[in-house]
């Protein structure tokens, strides 16, 4: 199914599509200091390293880099409308 363009969609929609991008963000920032958290502490402990945490860990770092481009377009909708009010 094709996203919806921005354009297409009312001031309301664009601002809940904004709240639940800034979310998955919100979600994601604790969720990889967490888990980088534990492979460091372990490291520094000199623990055998848990190479499935740390690839987990590393594949987390995509969530943000991914979402957060279309959070900038989104805002930048925002703001376009914005000045028409």
């Amino acid at each position: 199914m094709e996203k919806p363009k921005l354009q297409e969609l009312s001031l309301e929609q664009v601002k809940k599509k904004e709240k639940s991008l800034k979310m998955y963000i919100g979600i994601f920032i604790p969720l990889i200091i967490g888990l980088f958290f534990f492979v460091i502490r372990d490291y520094l402990n000199g623990k055998e390293m848990d190479w499935a945490i740390l690839t987990i860990a590393i594949c987390t770092l995509g969530g943000p880099a991914t979402i957060y481009p279309e959070l900038k377009e989104v805002q930048k909708e925002i703001r376009a409308r914005s000045k028409f009010r």
